[in-house]
């Protein structure tokens, strides 16, 4: 796997509790772990919020239509 150096800015308690929980020489893999779960777990609730809206579809077009008439209502004609 190939890496590459980035820098970053974290709040001071931040960096002392990982320093303080993390040896030197594993901060950097526990960092990256970190990221891909936290990548993966976003990109996995963006996937399940948009089947869910595929599957809802039909039932927020129904609403929707019965509803209708009432966002007029009381528009001048």
């Amino acid at each position: 796997m190939q890496t590459q150096r980035i820098n970053i800015t974290l709040p001071n308690d931040l960096i002392r509790d990982l320093k303080r929980s993390i040896p030197d020489g594993k901060r950097s893999r526990f960092i990256a772990e970190l990221l891909k779960e936290k990548i993966s777990k976003r990109n996995n609730l963006k996937k399940e919020w948009i089947k869910s809206l595929k599957a809802n579809s039909k039932l927020y077009k129904e609403i929707a239509e019965d509803w209708a008439p009432l966002d007029t209502e009381g528009w001048p004609d």
